[in-house]
């Protein structure tokens, strides 16, 4: 379509692989022979300490809804009478409040008077020596409180909601499906989990007691704040791994949809126990199930908690349901059951010992763990735990004054560290510590949960009891116990014996002292045949080099002394190889060459310079590998370039060696810089300088004329596109032609394509459109009546024979009256030239303007 509009704007086309069904957590450990790549590694690293953070600051908010006191008043105004009168007991036993007076049951006459040494030294007129002495009678009055509030709990809370897990790692189409509805609006709690916007919601989830065990976990938390008693929100960070096992991968879900979710919820009941919402069919039912005072009764025998139930006391009502344990079936769990360890819980701290007693009151049966076994039910192990994904890595405890701190040992078994952490916590990595030469000093342990968690914790001056007790006692790492064997040795077990060894499990490097005696011996093999070894200690065994080995660390052998050990040589470079290959020719056996331990070398010091001149070698350089070997007198300058600075200030030098690059079967030295004389190191450094910042302005200068020349070459298109608009823009408006021109670029919502040399000439159309027309125009290009446009005279122009026609034929118009009938050939030479002749003609008048 000629009269088509002319498409505008970029396309962009995107190719990619097809890798939605692609299984990331597979990997290509799993899927195919080769490993995971460095790169895949790094980023399954990155994204386990990023999802570790966002838990951490997740908690964190957490903890601090709990600390609200609007929760914390929902909470304690929801309690029964005899929960308070539990409280007030407990109180009254830790000492924190006074004991109230004891009230006499029967009245007795005035007249009649009680003579206190009748009555006995616990009598009723005693009174305790210390007023606000705790009462340990009967052991921590805390515990017992605990157990009270935990079957009270477990009662008056409903789980509604999956919680927080682990699912591991999913193909790019699943986790799009997720995304994609989590976007569009529709959230559904068994797809994407539970979801509390704000404060206003966690208070509306504490007036009903529904959600998720999280957050059931969270509001018990806020409950024992509320009640005065010291809590910590203790979280169990279940974050994506970093490592590429199994128990990385998510497991395959079964295909449902949100209808189906959301219509097994319906069925239930929107407040997650069945009939909750639904009326009663039979209101006799209903009837006789209000009056069951026998079973309430029954159960009420088992369980600590004892309540005075009153059917005629409506006020009482309420607390009677929630605390009896006979209702557990209507407010049974419906979600996390298979989850058989808990991922949120509470430490109570008691305030007369100040040690944190941990409480699980929705998940484990003994919610209360008061020794070492019952925080055994904390850790999650066995088939249960694979089955659900549930590891323990990082175990971070919130206080009130929103601080964290990490108490991963505590719910270790045996407090054995890393214990079960091992596979799935970022280890401690050992980093190395370089001197000023370059060399390795020392390596020091750099961990990173510790640092991460730094901003958290609690700063030194405000430390607590409880902090130097656990730090003291339960949060103390504990090294694995060693495996006292039976007293007889195997092979095996020698080999992988950190205290002893056989002579024949040695490395290469590796030899026994010469005066080392053995500790025992070993025999094996059978009767005809049996073989006595000496066992040594490993403290016996020397670290042994070659000589060059000791040379590259600055040291050699003494004189005269006899090699520890004799080794085949190890060769690397093409040389070594055909030298060991000459001699196994010659001799008809490999070649070998001598260790030496550390006390067989000794330092390389070599003599001082004389006259300023550096010592060589036979390849004209020096060996500088330590300091040590720098001779005295001389200095050693590591900088780049000084070699020609030396050259041009005539100063005898040698490049330092500092050691070797193999590759190719080729040692390659490096060479960092020069050895001068100690007189004129301060020449050639100030030298170099000059010479740096010499170079560094070179540098920019020639930075600066290029980004010059792109700007000018910018400017200059910017002004042919403006006078190319000027003149052949308003050829259509004059024409009176149906079809305007557009000129782009003159406003920002038309943008400049510098590039679009596939758009069809306006000029050309137009001249074709006016020669098939009744009224001949230009062509699109100048009439004789018009403005003559002859080119300037300091612009010189070669014409070929097809240019002089048309400009004859353009000169003479007449030739097209006359009956002449151009071809398409003749007219696109004529647009042509026409079009060449009107661009020189732009840019030699914008030259002209650019050096006006």
């Amino acid at each position: 379509m000629p009269n088509a509009p002319l498409p505008t704007g970029n396309i962009s086309i995107t190719i990619d692989k097809q890798d939605d069904y692609v299984n990331y957590g597979a990997s290509a450990s799993t899927t195919a022979k080769r490993g995971p790549s460095k790169r895949e590694k790094q980023i399954r690293v990155r994204t386990h300490q990023l999802h570790v953070q966002f838990l951490l600051y997740h908690n964190l908010l957490r903890n601090s809804w709990t600390c609200d006191k609007e929760v914390q008043a929902i909470l304690v105004r929801q309690l029964p009478s005899d929960i308070q009168k539990q409280v007030d007991k407990w109180r009254r036993a830790s000492g924190l409040v006074d004991p109230a007076p004891p009230k006499s049951s029967k009245k007795e006459p005035r007249s009649q008077t009680k003579n206190a040494r009748s009555q006995r030294d616990w009598g009723q007129p005693s009174s305790r020596l210390e007023p606000h002495a705790a009462d340990l009678a009967r052991g921590d009055p805390l515990i017992s409180l605990l157990r009270t509030l935990s079957a009270y709990w477990k009662s008056k809370f409903a789980v509604t909601a999956p919680g927080l897990r682990k699912r591991g790692y999913s193909t790019r189409l699943e986790l799009r499906r997720l995304v994609d509805s989590f976007q569009r609006g529709q959230h559904h709690a068994e797809l994407h989990g539970e979801r509390i916007r704000d404060l206003a919601e966690f208070r509306e989830l504490a007036r009903t007691c529904e959600g998720s065990r999280d957050v059931g976990a969270q509001l018990f938390t806020a409950l024992l704040r509320g009640l005065g008693i010291e809590a910590r929100m203790v979280a169990s960070l279940q974050p994506a791994g970093y490592g590429w096992t199994k128990a990385e991968q998510t497991a395959p879900s079964k295909e449902f949809t949100i209808a189906s979710a959301a219509s097994k919820t319906s069925e239930d009941g929107p407040s997650g126990h069945a009939s909750s919402t639904k009326p009663a069919k039979n209101p006799s039912a209903s009837s006789a199930q209000q009056k069951r005072p026998a079973r309430q009764q029954r159960w009420q025998k088992s369980t600590p908690v004892h309540l005075n139930a009153d059917a005629d006391d409506e006020s009482d009502s309420d607390s009677v349901i929630d605390i009896t344990p006979a209702l557990h079936s209507a407010r049974r769990s419906l979600y996390d059951r298979e989850l058989a360890f808990p991922i949120y819980w509470t430490e109570a701290i008691s305030p007369i010992t100040s040690k944190p007693i941990p409480c699980s009151p929705l998940v484990l049966q003994n919610p209360v763990a008061t020794t070492d076994e019952h925080l055994v039910a904390f850790e999650p192990r066995g088939v249960k735990a694979e089955a659900s994904k549930l590891v323990i890595a990082y175990v971070v405890g919130y206080s009130s004054d929103n601080t964290a701190k990490d108490l991963t040992v505590r719910y270790l078994r045996k407090h054995i560290f890393p214990g079960k952490t091992k596979p799935f916590r970022f280890p401690i990595q050992s980093i190395p510590i370089y001197s000023s030469s370059g060399r390795i000093k020392r390596h020091e342990d750099y961990d990173w949960f510790k640092f991460i968690l730094s901003p958290y914790t609690r700063p030194e001056q405000m430390r607590t009891a409880t902090d130097d007790l656990e730090d003291s006692t339960d949060l103390v790492p504990q090294e694995p116990q060693k495996k006292l064997g039976d007293g007889l040795d195997t092979l095996g077990s020698l080999k992988s014996n950190p205290d002893f060894v056989l002579e024949r499990h040695l490395r290469r490097e590796e030899a026994i002292r010469p005066c080392a005696k053995p500790d025992r011996f070993f025999v094996s093999g059978k009767e005809p045949n049996l073989k006595s070894e000496p066992v040594y200690r490993r403290s016996d065994v020397e670290r042994c080099l070659t000589a060059e080995s000791w040379h590259k660390e600055g040291r050699r052998p003494k004189h005269a002394e006899v090699p520890m050990k004799l080794v085949p040589v190890r060769a690397v470079t093409l040389t070594r190889k055909r030298e060991a290959e000459e001699h196994e020719r010659i001799t008809g056996e490999k070649q070998l060459q001598g260790l030496y331990s550390w006390d067989q070398t000794e330092y390389i010091i070599p003599p001082p310079i004389e006259n300023g001149v550096i010592p060589k070698n036979t390849y004209g350089n020096i060996d500088a590998f330590v300091p040590s070997m720098v001779p005295r007198g001389a200095k050693h300058i590591p900088l780049r370039g000084t070699v020609r600075i030396c050259k041009r200030l005539g100063i005898d030098f040698a490049e330092a060696v500092v050691g070797f690059e193999f590759g190719n079967k080729r040692a390659v030295p490096v060479i960092q810089g020069v050895v001068v004389a100690e007189e004129n190191e301060m020449r050639v450094r100030n030298a170099w300088r000059e010479f740096d910042e010499a170079q560094r302005k070179k540098e920019e200068t020639k930075m600066e004329k290029l980004v010059l020349d792109l700007w000018r070459k910018f400017v200059m298109g910017l002004r042919i596109r403006k006078e190319v608009g000027q003149v052949y823009g308003h050829r259509g408006e004059a024409g009176n032609d149906p079809r305007p021109l557009v000129k782009k670029g003159d406003t920002k919502d038309e943008p400049i394509d510098l590039e679009a040399d596939d758009q069809p000439s306006s000029c050309l159309e137009t001249a074709t459109n006016d020669l098939g027309g009744d009224q001949v125009t230009g062509g699109g290009f100048l009439l004789p009546d018009e403005e003559d446009c002859s080119p300037p005279e300091d612009l010189v122009m070669e014409e070929a024979q097809d240019t002089r026609e048309a400009l004859a034929l353009h000169q003479n118009p007449s030739n097209l009256e006359g009956g002449l009938s151009p071809g398409t050939d003749q007219i696109s030479r004529i647009a042509a030239v026409n079009s060449s002749k009107a661009f020189t003609q732009l840019v030699s008048k914008t030259q002209k303007k650019g050096a006006g």
